[in-house]
């Protein structure tokens, strides 16, 4: 399943994907001017649900936003 999020204004496509095991994988990625940009850090981790996979790939996806920003100086 994809789906869109939106954290301090960047819009974040997440993918959770069922594993043949039953367990779930994701993964996120930043859209800029309507192109897809993968992040560089992913997880291999597998997860119980799909809740949790699209949890934890949102969270590495506003790390990203978060250093970026801090890094360009903003709150």
């Amino acid at each position: 399943m994809e789906y869109e999020e939106t954290y301090h204004g960047q819009r974040i496509i997440v993918t959770a994907l069922q594993q043949p095991e039953g367990d779930w994988k994701s993964k996120a990625e930043l859209l800029d001017s309507g192109k897809r940009v993968p992040l560089g850090k992913t997880s291999d981790d597998r997860y119980p649900s799909e809740e949790e996979a699209k949890r934890a790939a949102l969270s590495i996806a506003a790390g990203a936003i978060d250093r970026t920003r801090i890094s360009k100086g903003k709150p």
